[in-house]
């Protein structure tokens, strides 16, 4: 076996394009440890961009009646898209690590008590406002404290004061390309018998008990349109598939025809990427005290609530198991189970209150264990949106018991500079 090994070793160092590239060792070396800095750098510089601009958590008070359907939230994520930033030169990407900015879009329920929160960079808040008022006319949005300061700042000191916690994320079952029942399935010519789709979610947040804490983030980052591209390789191919010459299992030359179903498919396809898509991330996290916890009821309520948008021949929702808080000894990979649980409560409580989103890839791979997905808006406005009034959600949200007229009156949009000056004048 040695002689065979350095017979092997003889033969493969005589290669002279091996030989020269040995030679080289202290490239690749330079090569290696230069892309490990620029990797450290690029992070660092991004985490700073992202501080410098600072966060703002609003509150979204619903008014008594909401007589606009989910399209008017559409148009709110349409414009939103609009504030898609990102690095235009080598300067903003390296030296100032600028990143695409994301919101969070989040419906919390404090022991049964909703809330509407939106948690957005400091540097758009006014621009947010302007295109909510713009829609809505009668909402009250209004800054508050950031509710996750009321509870500590690790799992590990919420374990310690006896709470059990649950968590995990969703994504699509297929790619991306595929929509999920909208908003525009649920509506009806007779308005009696149009449904509100954010219903049933309302419903499973305003039953946990008054100790339990139960909070829904959807974390979003526009996109530009590249995303569309593989949503158009799936159209060609699935042009092809459908339709034309094809040979039978006699290997005779017949005509395929598509069928209804496979058409609207195609259609659904086609008319979902052709909105404008965001980077889309669904966590959710429940936890209370062990007297009364209870990780069955969430897990199965909010598989319920989002389920409903599911379509067997469009795409659905399901839950990444990998991340879940939910390890057993009986599962892959068997070992260390209590620790494995323990890190990964960590890490969704964690995650959670940081509103983490995955990192922008870097050499093409993302840095982050989650795996985003893209909606656009027509599905963003489906899953949150303030509610109709076909929601009978007096008990269940704090509304606005005095109507709005309209926006405030010379609300900045795009700028935070003060104007007092140009006023005197």
């Amino acid at each position: 076996m040695a002689a065979l090994f350095e017979a092997f070793q003889e033969q493969f160092l005589s290669d002279p394009i091996i030989a020269f590239l040995l030679q080289l060792w202290w490239l690749w070396l330079l090569l290696f440890v230069g892309m490990g800095f620029q990797a450290v750098w690029l992070q660092t510089r991004r985490f700073q961009y992202i501080l410098k601009q600072g966060q703002v958590l609003l509150e979204i008070r619903i008014p008594r009646e909401v007589r606009k359907s989910p399209k008017a939230m559409e148009q709110v994520f349409a414009n939103m898209h609009v504030l898609k930033n990102g690095p235009s030169n080598w300067h903003e990407k390296y030296a100032d690590g600028e990143v695409c900015l994301w919101y969070s879009m989040e419906v919390v329920s404090h022991g049964g008590d909703v809330h509407f929160y939106m948690r957005i960079p400091a540097i758009h808040r006014a621009a947010a406002e302007a295109f909510f008022y713009s829609q809505y006319s009668d909402i009250e949005i209004t800054e508050v404290p950031d509710y996750i300061h009321r509870f500590p700042k690790s799992y590990s000191e919420l374990s310690a004061k006896k709470y059990e916690l649950f968590g995990s994320e969703l994504m699509l079952n297929k790619p991306d390309a595929y929509p999920i029942r909208t908003y525009m399935d649920y509506e009806a010519v007779a308005e009696e018998k149009e449904l509100d789709p954010i219903a049933a979610l309302l419903e499973v947040l305003g039953k946990f008990k008054r100790e339990e804490e139960m909070w829904v983030q959807i974390l979003v980052r526009p996109v530009g349109s590249e995303w569309r591209a593989k949503g158009e390789a799936l159209v060609k191919e699935f042009k092809l598939k459908t339709s034309g010459m094809v040979k039978n299992d006699a290997g005779e030359d017949i005509w395929q025809m598509r069928s209804p179903g496979e058409t609207e498919v195609l259609k659904a396809v086609e008319r979902n990427i052709a909105k404008p898509g965001f980077e889309t991330l669904i966590r959710y996290v429940y936890f209370a005290p062990e007297s009364v916890y209870n990780w069955k009821f969430p897990y199965r309520g909010i598989t319920a609530a989002f389920n409903q948008y599911a379509a067997a021949d469009m795409n659905s929702f399901k839950n990444k198991y990998w991340v879940w808080t939910i390890v057993s000894k009986w599962y892959f990979p068997f070992l260390f189970a209590s620790k494995r649980r323990f890190l990964r409560r960590q890490s969704m409580y964690q995650y959670y209150r940081e509103r983490m989103m995955p990192d922008e890839p870097l050499w093409g791979i993302s840095s982050s264990r989650s795996l985003e997905m893209v909606l656009n808006t027509e599905e963003l406005a489906t899953i949150y949106h303030p509610p109709t009034m076909h929601v009978l959600t007096a008990p269940l949200i704090r509304r606005v018991e005095s109507r709005r007229m309209g926006p405030p009156a010379g609300l900045p949009i795009f700028g935070g500079e003060d104007t007092s000056e140009l006023l005197k004048k």
